[in-house]
C-alpha cells in the first residue's frame, strides 16, 4: 500500500483503473436486476448472464489490439469518454421497456466491459515503466485488493443506488457514466508526467504464430525451458483455480444439510463469503511477509496441503469450523499466487507483449472456474462424500503437477 502513496504514475493509474472497475461492476448487477424486474424471465435473466461472460472469448484479441496500439495513455483517455457516452446514450435507451432496447442494453454492456479490458491492457507497459521491478508484486498485490474491493462494494452500491431512487436505471446509467468519465479525467492529470514511448503494431503475423509467441512468452513468466515442466505448471494453476473457485458451489448445496453452529443458512453463505474474499485481500495487502518470498510452485504445493486438509476434515465430518479456519488460510494462499504471477510477467517480458499474455492467462484461468463451477456443483447434488474425495484427490493432482527437477526461481 505504500506503493499506492509514494509513487505518484501508479497512484492515478490505480486511481483511475479503481473508476473503471466500480462503474463495470456497478452496472452488471443492475443489468441482471433489470432483466428481472422489467421482463420477470428467467431467459432474460439467462441471456444478461451470458452477455457478461462474452468478452471473456475476446479477451486475447483485445489484448493483442492494446500492445499493438500507439499513445496509450491518450487511448486510456479516450476508452474512457467512449464508455462515458456509451452509458449516457444507455441512460435514454434502459426507459424503453422492449425487447429492442434490451437488445441495446446487451450490446453496449458488452462493448463496454471489452474496452475496460483494453484500457486495463493499456495501463501495464506503463506501470512496468514506473514501477521499479522489486516493486510488482506489491503493486499487484495492491491491484488484486482493489479489483475485488470494487467487485463487492461496485454491487453494493448498484443494489442500494436502484433501492433509494426505486429502481431508476437510467440514474444508475448517468452514475456510471460519470464513473467512467472521471476515471479518464484522472489520467489527464499524469498526462505530462508519464511521457510513455509509443510502440509500433505488428499486424504480419498470422493468428498461429501469434498463439506461438503467446505460449512461449507464458514460459519466459515463469522461467521455464522446459515444455513438459510448464505444462505441468499451467495444469497445476487451472486445478487450484477449479478447487477455489467451486467452494461457493460446493456449500452452497452442502449447507442446505449441514450447519455451522446456530447460524442460518444465509448467514452461513455470507460468512464462507467472507472467509474467501477475506483471505485473498489479507493475502494481496501482505506482499512482503514469508509466503510472499516463495516461488509460485512453492505456493502451489503448501496451497494443494491445505486445500488437502480442507477436503479430508469435511471428508472425516471434523466440525465445520476447522474446515473454515483452514479455508481461510488456503485463501490466504490463493491471493498471493495471481500477483507473484503478474509481477514475473513484467519483469520476464517486453512491453508490446504485456496485455496480450496477461489476457491469455486470464482467458485459461477465467475457463477453469466454470469446469469447477459445473463439476463440484453436479457432485455436490448428488453426493456430498463424492465430492469431497474428488476434491481430495483434484489437491493431490495440484501437489502432483507442482513438482519438478528445476528450481524456479522467486
Amino acid at each position: 500500500m505504500k506503493l499506492f502513496f509514494t509513487n505518484k504514475v501508479y497512484h492515478f493509474l490505480t486511481v483511475s483503473r479503481f473508476l473503471n472497475t466500480i462503474g463495470s461492476s456497478l452496472y452488471n448487477i443492475v443489468f441482471v436486476i433489470y432483466a428481472a424486474t422489467v421482463f420477470h424471465s428467467k431467459i432474460m435473466v439467462g441471456v444478461a448472464n451470458v452477455t457478461m461472460v462474452i468478452p471473456t472469448l475476446f479477451t486475447i484479441l483485445v489484448g493483442i489490439k492494446a500492445d499493438q496500439t500507439q499513445f496509450k495513455k491518450k487511448w486510456i483517455v479516450i476508452t474512457g469518454f467512449t464508455q462515458t457516452a456509451i452509458f449516457t446514450s444507455l441512460a435514454f435507451i434502459i426507459s424503453k421497456h422492449c425487447l429492442l432496447a434490451f437488445s441495446f442494453i446487451c450490446l453496449f454492456n458488452i462493448l463496454s466491459d471489452m474496452l475496460s479490458d483494453f484500457s486495463n491492457g493499456l495501463r501495464m507497459p506503463i506501470i512496468q515503466k514506473y514501477v521499479n521491478k522489486k516493486d510488482l508484486i506489491e503493486a499487484y498485490s495492491f491491484t488484486q485488493f482493489i479489483s475485488y474491493i470494487c467487485n463487492f462494494s461496485g454491487q453494493a452500491l448498484g443494489i442500494w443506488l436502484l433501492t433509494i431512487s426505486q429502481h431508476n436505471f437510467a440514474l444508475v446509467a448517468i452514475i456510471n457514466a460519470l464513473s467512467f468519465m472521471l476515471s479518464a479525467l484522472v489520467i489527464l492529470i499524469i498526462k505530462d508526467d508519464a511521457d510513455y514511448d509509443s510502440l509500433s503494431s505488428d499486424n504480419e503475423l498470422s493468428f498461429k504464430e501469434q498463439f506461438s509467441n503467446l505460449y512461449h512468452n507464458v514460459m519466459l513468466i515463469f522461467n521455464e525451458t522446459n515444455s513438459a515442466d510448464f505444462i505441468h505448471l499451467l495444469l497445476a494453476i487451472l486445478c487450484l483455480n477449479m478447487l477455489s473457485g467451486s467452494l461457493n458451489a460446493i456449500y452452497n448445496i452442502w449447507l442446505l444439510s449441514a450447519k455451522i453452529g446456530h447460524l442460518s443458512y444465509s448467514q452461513a453463505l455470507l460468512l464462507i463469503e467472507f472467509i474467501l474474499v477475506g483471505g485473498i485481500l489479507i493475502g494481496s495487502l501482505t506482499p512482503h511477509d514469508y509466503f510472499s518470498q516463495k516461488s509460485i510452485r512453492q505456493l502451489l504445493k503448501i496451497s494443494a496441503v491445505i486445500f488437502f486438509l480442507v477436503g479430508l476434515s469435511n471428508l472425516i465430518h471434523f466440525p465445520l469450523i476447522i474446515g473454515i479456519l483452514l479455508l481461510a488460510f488456503a485463501s490466504y494462499l490463493v491471493g498471493k499466487v495471481n500477483p507473484k504471477i503478474n509481477s514475473q510477467l513484467l519483469s520476464n517480458l517486453p512491453a508490446n507483449t504485456l496485455a496480450q499474455t496477461n489476457s491469455f492467462l486470464t482467458f485459461l484461468f477465467t475457463l477453469s472456474l466454470p469446469v469447477g463451477t459445473v463439476l463440484f456443483s453436479s457432485l455436490s447434488s448428488w453426493n456430498i462424500t463424492s465430492t469431497w474425495i474428488t476434491f481430495l484427490a483434484l489437491a493431490v493432482a495440484v501437489f502432483k503437477l507442482s513438482a519438478s527437477t528445476k528450481t524456479v526461481a522467486d
